[in-house]
């Protein structure tokens, strides 16, 4: 299959890049590879993401038969009649469901930042004339996988010492130390917005990667945290087109009071077209932070413009000719 268009070759990506056009270059990308990317993540992303939507669902059907219809409610004085459900705090259906929705949700995000930085990656490495392959992907990620969970692992033991150094400040010295400690971790979430790609771009390990996001991100900290803000607040809108189906179903459990609407298979159908539009919405963001990727590692590297120069030479000089004369043609005078 032959393929087009923008983002076919590395030196497309290899670029120092202003804000705005990190951000236009992120809608760009997305767009220009649009069909070979959501295939990559229909094989790899969409089982994890609906198993999290069946989970989520299944809770979330819980909650909705804990709302009010008609029935027995004590009656007074101009109040309707309304029943509550007994309910004696979760039952074995919502642990499960919460088990399913965590375990499927996890999957789905690691496997997401795999596929479209390990798609990246194929496609610089794939000549520009042809299309990049599910198959090609998944071999990329697989010889990864091990490394981004482990990647994973170490951001949670990071993330569970941070609370509990908090946790202990907030015991023992109340909140005003612990309001010294907001900006020192907000500092550190930043840099670690590019722990992913660097892990998954570079061939480094875990570790490495970690000191090479505080590296990169090092004088460019506020530009890195606006764009990902940005990009989470588009995201975020986006997310509530998704969530509307469990929205309206919520809302006509509430007006219409009829049990019918408890159904656990509408509770699961609506939560699976949640988990269907957050894969399409949260590659922005990661796509978003790898432009800023190879904008850092240009400006502080500039691993593309020497490979640039260093690509001089290798191939045939262009032939320069007209197109309207010939070295025989005396021309118009």
């Amino acid at each position: 299959m032959q393929t087009t268009g923008k983002f076919t070759q590395e030196a497309d990506f290899r670029r120092e890049r202003d804000f705005g056009a990190k951000v236009g270059a992120t809608f760009e990308f997305v767009t220009a590879q649009f069909r070979p990317l959501f295939k990559c993540l229909a094989y790899f992303v969409l089982p994890g993401a609906l198993l999290g939507g069946i989970g989520l669902g299944l809770a979330m059907s819980t909650f909705l038969g804990m709302m009010p219809s008609p029935g027995n409610r004590p009656v007074g004085p101009g109040r309707a009649a309304y029943h509550y459900p007994a309910f004696s705090g979760l039952n074995g259906t919502s642990f499960v469901g919460l088990g399913l929705a965590m375990l499927g949700f996890l999957a789905a995000f690691l496997l997401l930042s795999c596929t479209v930085y390990g798609f990246v990656r194929v496609r610089m490495a794939t000549p520009p004339g042809e299309a990049v392959q599910p198959a090609q992907v998944w071999a990329f990620v697989r010889r990864r996988l091990g490394r981004v969970v482990g990647g994973w692992l170490l951001l949670t033991v990071a993330t569970a010492a941070g609370t509990g150094v908090v946790g202990g400040a907030l015991a023992l010295l109340g909140p005003g130390f612990v309001a010294l400690l907001f900006f020192p971790l907000v500092w550190a979430v930043v840099c670690l917005t590019l722990y992913f790609p660097v892990l998954l771009m570079e061939d480094g390990g875990v570790l490495a990667a970690l000191r090479r996001s505080f590296y990169l991100v090092k004088g460019k900290w506020w530009s890195s945290l606006g764009l990902y803000l940005v990009m989470s607040f588009i995201t975020g809108i986006m997310n509530y087109i998704f969530i509307i189906p469990f929205y309206g179903l919520m809302m006509a459990r509430m007006l219409l009071h009829s049990t019918s609407l408890d159904s656990e298979l509408l509770s699961v159908a609506t939560m699976s077209i949640y988990a269907l539009g957050w894969i399409f919405t949260a590659v922005l963001p990661l796509v978003a932070m790898l432009f800023q990727y190879f904008n850092l590692v240009e400006r502080k590297d500039g691993v593309g413009l020497r490979r640039l120069v260093d690509s001089l030479g290798q191939t045939a000089a262009p032939q320069v000719r007209s197109a309207a004369y010939r070295p025989d043609e005396e021309g118009e005078y």
